[in-house]
C-alpha cells in the first residue's frame, strides 16, 4: 500500500495508522541507519571546547588567550582526556564520559581546505552545506544527494516513508537544497497548517469549508511532486499528531535541559523511538559567533553547558529504550570554521578556519582523537603566513592566519559515514562530494549490524 492509496482510503485515523502498520510485513532489509547532524552555527570555537595541553601549544595559546584560554592546572581547568595533549573544557564533563564510555569520537583540525577557505558565514555554510567547497551555485545540498541515493540508485530506504528527513527550523537548510521529502517544522508538537486560514475537522467552527477533510482527496488525484509534497505533509501531520507527547521526559536517568537544544534532541529521541521511519535529521545551534565577551559565563561556557548534557541525556535515552536505537543512530556535530588563536580587544574571538568534529554513537570507534593535529607552535607545513610570537617577536609559520590550520577536508569524515554505515558505492559517494577525490577512511565508524525489526523501519508494502 503505497501513500497516495492510504490518504486516498479515508480520514486519517488512529485506526487507520494502526492497520496501515500492520501491514509492514516480510519487507526487504533496508539500511535504518538514522543520522542526526547538529550544525554549530556562528562557527564555534573548537580551541576552547577541546582546549590544547601540549606544553609548547599551551603556552602559546595561554599568551594569545589572556583571559579567554583555559588553564591546564588550577581552579576552571581543563579536564585531561587520557594520555592525550588535550582536555575538554570543564563546563562540559558530559562529554568527557561519553569519550571515556568509548561513544564519543573527536576529530581535529577538520574543516574546509584552507586554500579555499571562507571566512564569511554564508559562503563557509554553503561550502559545507552544499558539500562542494568553493563553489556556492551547486543546485543540490549534500544531505539530498545522500538522501536520493539511497532511495533510487541504491535501493537502500523503503519505497515509501512518510517521514524520511526532519529538519528542525523555520525553513529547509541549504543541505537538504532540493529535496522534496524534508519535513521542516520548529516543534513536532506545533506542526499544523495555518488555523488563520484553515478549518482542521467538521468538529470546529463552521466558518467556510472544511479544508483538510478535503486535501487528501484532491492530491490523490494528481500525480505531480507538488502533490506528493502537499500529501506526505498531511500525512506526517497526522502521525505526529497522533503519537507525538509534548511532555515527553525520556526513558534514560539524564535529564535534557531546559533549553533549545535539550528540547531538540529530546524531540528526535521521541521520534526515533515511535518507528516513524525517518533516516535523517537536522539541528541548527546557533549564536556561536563569539566577537565579544566570550568570557561571559552566560555565552559560550553555557551554550557548550547545555550542548553536553543534551547529547548525554539523548545517547542515555536511546540506550535506556531497549532495541537498537543507540545501535543505529549517529550523530555528526561540526561548524562553518572555528576560530582565531588570538582574543580580541572585545575579548572575543574572530573567524578562523580549522575547527574540530564531534561523532556520537554507540556504533562509534570513540574514545579516540582522529586527525591530524598540525599544532600551534611551532608549525612547519609549507605555506603557513606567519604571525609575530608576542613571546619574543619572532615569527613562526605555526598557523594559517592566524587560525588552526585544516589539515583533514570535512568531506573526508562525511565521506566515511556514508561508506561504513550507510554502504554507499564509489561512484554514489562521488555524486555526493563532486569534485572530491581524498577520501580514505579514518576508522572512526563501526560497520553496520544486522537491520532490526521495527514497525515502520521497513516502510511500507507497495
Amino acid at each position: 500500500m503505497k501513500r497516495r492509496q492510504f490518504l486516498k482510503s479515508g480520514p486519517l485515523s488512529a485506526a487507520a495508522l494502526g492497520a496501515f502498520a500492520s501491514r509492514a510485513e516480510a519487507a526487504p532489509a533496508y539500511n535504518e541507519e538514522i543520522l542526526v547532524h547538529i550544525f554549530l552555527r556562528g562557527g564555534i570555537d573548537g580551541a576552547n571546547l577541546v582546549v590544547p595541553l601540549d606544553a609548547n601549544d599551551h603556552e602559546y595559546y595561554s599568551v594569545m588567550r589572556p583571559s579567554l584560554g583555559i588553564p591546564d592546572t588550577g581552579p576552571g581547568s581543563a579536564l585531561p582526556i587520557g594520555s592525550e595533549p588535550f582536555g575538554f573544557n570543564p563546563v562540559t564533563a558530559p562529554l568527557l564520559d561519553l569519550y571515556n564510555a568509548g561513544n564519543l569520537a573527536i576529530v581535529q583540525a577538520v574543516g574546509t581546505p584552507d586554500d579555499i577557505a571562507s571566512r564569511s558565514h554564508f559562503d563557509a555554510e554553503k561550502y559545507i552545506e552544499l558539500g562542494t567547497p568553493g563553489l556556492v551555485g551547486t543546485p543540490t545540498g549534500w544531505l539530498h544527494r545522500h538522501f536520493d541515493a539511497m532511495a533510487t540508485t541504491l535501493g537502500q530506504y523503503p519505497p515509501e516513508i512518510f517521514l524520511p528527513i526532519i529538519a528542525f527550523r523555520n525553513n529547509p537548510p541549504v543541505s537538504l537544497l532540493g529535496s522534496t521529502s524534508a519535513l521542516t517544522v520548529n516543534s513536532p508538537s506545533d506542526f499544523k497548517l495555518d488555523n488563520a486560514f484553515w478549518r482542521w475537522s467538521a468538529g470546529e467552527p463552521e466558518d467556510g469549508y472544511m479544508q483538510l477533510d478535503m486535501l487528501p482527496d484532491i492530491y490523490s488525484i494528481a500525480t505531480d511532486e507538488f502533490s506528493e509534497a502537499g500529501a506526505q505533509a498531511l500525512a506526517a501531520e497526522a502521525l505526529l499528531r497522533l503519537n507525538f507527547d509534548p511532555e515527553y521526559t525520556g526513558s534514560g536517568s539524564l535529564a535534557y535541559g531546559d533549553n533549545t537544544i535539550g528540547q531538540r534532541l529530546s524531540d528526535i529521541a521521541q521520534l526515533i523511538k515511535l518507528d516513524l521511519g525517518a533516516r535523517i535529521f537536522t539541528v541548527d545551534y546557533h549564536n556561536f559567533d563569539s566577537h565579544t565577551n566570550q568570557d561571559n559565563p552566560d555565552n559560550y561556557d553555557t551554550l557548550l553547558a547545555q550542548l553536553a548534557a543534551a547529547l548525554a541525556a539523548f545517547l542515555n535515552d536511546l540506550q535506556q529504550s531497549g532495541g537498537s536505537y543507540a545501535q543505529r543512530t549517529t550523530v555528526v556535530l561540526q561548524s562553518e570554521f572555528g576560530r582565531r588563536l588570538y582574543q580580541n580587544v572585545s575579548n572575543g574571538t574572530d573567524h578562523g578556519n580549522g575547527n574540530l568534529m564531534l561523532v556520537l554513537g554507540d556504533q562509534v570507534n570513540g574514545g579516540a582523537i582522529y586527525g591530524n593535529w598540525p599544532g600551534l607552535y611551532p608549525g612547519t607545513a609549507d605555506g603557513f603566513v606567519t604571525y609575530p610570537n608576542p613571546k619574543n617577536g619572532s615569527t613562526e609559520p605555526e598557523l594559517f592566519q592566524g587560525a588552526l590550520a585544516t589539515t583533514t577536508d570535512f568531506r573526508r569524515v562525511l565521506s566515511e559515514y556514508l561508506d561504513v554505515r550507510c554502504e554507499h558505492t564509489t561512484q554514489t559517494l562521488a555524486n555526493v562530494f563532486p569534485g572530491y577525490s581524498g577520501y580514505t577512511p579514518m576508522g572512526i565508524f563501526q560497520p553496520l549490524a544486522p537491520p532490526p525489526e521495527t514497525i515502520f523501519g521497513h516502510g511500507f508494502e507497495t
